[in-house]
């Protein structure tokens, strides 16, 4: 009840400023009472996950991986359709994932060590596509996965923090998906501005070493 008051004074505060200055200060604003009302680094694993690994490094790995087949593997676009069809499996198993997170806890932490985990298979993959050379078709296929698998575990592992939290400050749920929404529309819009810029400039495989950064940051 409470995080609703402070919610609805904050919009009523900034409803006598500046419309043009509230446009600045209501997002500020809104994003100060969330991380007052919820811990500040679960809002800063939401912007992680959901801006840069979602949303970012979700589109650029889209385009990336099309032109490393194309350009790299010299592979025919029905082939690739396969391929990405496969490489998505990994984010249909998500209810598998979050089952795991759940009945399975890691020294008595249920979320921590699934972050570590996804972070470092992607990690592997996307290095050893980046700077193994020419792999081979099979081992390239197995490293998307990889990296696919890692997006989807972060991706489920924070869903389940955003559904706790949900439900401990219930008043706060709908800020909690525009957030995500936010987030993940933002991201989204900037990796597909940027990623035609970083293919033609650095190449694919190049960008995929640029990708596993954004991966290890994350």
């Amino acid at each position: 009840m409470s995080t609703q008051q402070d919610s609805t004074t904050t919009l009523t505060k900034t409803k006598n400023k500046n419309p043009l200055l509230s446009i600045l200060t209501e997002p500020i604003e809104w994003l100060t009472m969330l991380t007052n009302h919820l811990n500040p680094t679960f809002i800063a694993g939401i912007f992680l996950v959901y801006g840069i690994g979602q949303g970012f490094t979700g589109s650029l790995f889209k385009l990336v991986t099309d032109y490393y087949w194309k350009d790299v593997q010299k592979l025919q676009p029905s082939t690739v359709q396969l391929y990405v069809g496969i490489y998505f499996i990994p984010w249909i198993l998500k209810p598998i994932w979050g089952i795991l997170t759940d009945a399975f806890p890691v020294m008595g932490y249920r979320r921590r060590p699934y972050f570590v985990v996804a972070g470092v298979v992607g990690t592997v993959s996307a290095t050893i596509v980046a700077v193994g050379g020419e792999v081979s078709v099979v081992a390239a296929l197995m490293c998307f996965v990889g990296v696919s698998a890692s997006l989807a575990i972060a991706d489920v592992t924070i869903d389940a923090c955003i559904a706790r939290n949900s439900i401990e400050v219930p008043g706060l749920a709908p800020d909690l998906q525009s957030l995500c929404g936010f987030c993940s529309g933002s991201g989204a819009l900037l990796g597909y501005l940027a990623s035609g810029f970083f293919v033609h400039h650095l190449g694919p495989q190049v960008c995929v070493f640029f990708y596993f950064g954004l991966i290890l940051y994350v």
